[in-house]
């Protein structure tokens, strides 16, 4: 139905159904989708919703979650973890064998008896799988196709000196975990998927489409198996429409279910052998470390070329998240291809036997270094959140809030992972009055393309200032600033100089 030529009538002609059925099966095309991602059960004729309402939406969130990590489930565990859950969330419910029945039905979930598992895998195990199982996977894909995909911890105010050092709650808001996925070639760098703590931080703007990375949350801001699950998802629609296949290459985490490739039509999952990601994972064998050195060094720059002089902790301190997603941005347009490809060949992923010979670049070779740090400290600097969890599993009463705050609907927007100072906030005629005194500066001292740079920039801003005071009066929404009488404009994100 989504093609351009298609009929409704040639459509129900093709399955064999009425014009009727066909349409509204059209018109329930979100909902059908949403219950296949789920695992809902094709063969339910009527949707009925079961008795214990968000206590079984927390329970199926917390069975993909166990599922994810290996572990062995039964009827009495999933019986008893409901009555956990429906204790967290203070309802009265009782988990009986026919309740149990129903739910697995809903669900589509088939028990199924399991004969041992396979032990860890060592270093030989890891030398093994990558000379004698990986050719074979790699067989008929090209460089372009071939792509690893990563998670990691970023402390993205962190800095070596600040004080005091980030402990508990205070860390949790100074924390992200970020995606990272680039295929062999160096060509392709997906863009970053950024997980925070808070939904709807303030420092964003409202449409978090307008930003370079895709942004999703979690309790922990950690990559959970459906934050991962929805991006594989949409990753998979483009390629359907480009028409093209790919070979993603994952370590084993809760956050990458092998159930997964049953949804993937044009992504092709492999897996790595447990325990040997610093072996055989490319985004582990330097390319997320030349991401932070990237990142680091911006931050450090930010530090040296801000007028509060040595303060630098401090005003590292002062990152918000809005900035520290355009530094990571940045950060990731800076990592070369030459790089990736490195540390593909690392890995141990040879597609031509001249690859071998290559010179492989150290990870922060390309990075500069801040002139005030020495190169130890600054790949201490670097280093400093390498043992951050990036990804994780919410715990039974992070499964019912999440569905209780889901059913809600909760709109807040949460102060944590950007909460602005007053200062922070940038008006539109603010912003157009630094751009004059760049280009003021720039025609000073003779740089022409940079003073032409700022000139496209200044009508950008100005455009888009002038559109949002129009669709502000349109909606009757105006604001307005004592003593003038036309509309204030919005107020953009802070700036990053």
């Amino acid at each position: 139905m989504e093609s351009p030529s298609a009929s409704l009538s040639s459509v129900a002609k093709l399955f064999g159904i009425s014009k009727s059925q066909a349409g509204r099966i059209g018109r329930s095309r979100e909902q059908i989708l949403a219950d296949w991602r789920t695992n809902a059960n094709p063969l339910r004729k009527r949707k009925r919703e079961g008795k214990g309402g968000e206590v079984e939406d927390a329970l199926f969130l917390w069975f993909q979650q166990a599922l994810a990590r290996g572990e062995r489930l039964s009827g009495p565990i999933l019986k008893a973890k409901a009555q956990e859950l429906a204790l967290h969330s203070g309802r009265e419910f009782e988990a009986t064998d026919g309740w149990l029945c129903r739910w697995k039905t809903r669900h589509n979930i088939v028990f199924k008896r399991q004969h041992g598992e396979k032990q860890d895998a060592d270093v030989g195990s890891a030398q093994s799988w990558v000379s004698e199982v990986l050719p074979s996977l790699l067989a008929g894909y090209s460089a372009e196709n071939i792509f690893n995909a990563d998670e990691t911890g970023l402390l993205y105010r962190g800095y070596p000196d600040r004080d005091p050092p980030l402990l508990g709650g205070k860390k949790a808001k100074d924390r992200v975990s970020v995606l990272c996925c680039a295929n062999h070639a160096g060509t392709e760098k997906r863009r970053l998927l950024v997980v925070g703590k808070s939904r709807r931080p303030r420092c964003l703007p409202k449409d978090l489409r307008a930003l370079p990375v895709a942004y999703a949350n979690s309790a922990n801001a950690w990559v959970t198996a459906h934050i991962f699950q929805e991006w594989a998802l949409q990753w998979d629609q483009e390629l359907r429409r480009d028409r093209r296949k790919v070979l993603l290459f994952l370590a084993h985490s809760s956050a990458h279910p092998r159930e997964l490739q049953a949804k993937l039509r044009h992504i092709k999952l492999a897996f790595f052998p447990p325990n040997t990601s610093s072996i055989t994972q490319p985004m582990d064998m330097g390319v997320i470390r030349n991401l932070k050195g990237h990142y680091r060094a911006l931050v450090a720059a930010k530090a040296l070329l801000s007028p509060e002089q040595g303060r630098a902790a401090e005003i590292a301190g002062r990152v918000t998240l809005l900035d520290a997603v355009y530094m990571l941005h940045q950060a990731w347009s800076l990592v070369r291809p030459a790089t990736v490809q490195s540390c593909f060949r690392k890995a141990g992923f040879h597609l031509a036997p001249f690859e071998r010979e290559e010179l492989d670049l150290p990870p922060l070779a390309d990075v500069p270094r801040p002139p005030f740090m020495s190169e130890q400290d600054f790949s201490d600097f670097v280093g400093m959140d390498a043992e951050e969890p990036a990804v994780g599993e919410m715990t039974s009463e992070e499964c019912a809030l999440a569905q209780r705050s889901q059913w809600a609907e909760a709109a807040e927007c949460s102060e944590e992972d950007g909460d602005l100072d007053p200062g922070s906030r940038v008006t539109a005629a603010e912003a157009l009055a630094g751009l004059s005194a760049a280009m003021k500066w720039c025609q000073l001292h003779g740089l022409v393309y940079h003073w032409e740079r700022l000139l496209e920039t200044e009508s950008a801003v100005q455009m888009a200032a002038v559109a949002e005071a129009s669709q502000s009066r349109a909606t009757g929404c105006s604001r307005y600033v004592p003593g003038v009488g036309l509309p204030a404009p919005p107020r953009l994100g802070s700036a990053l100089l």
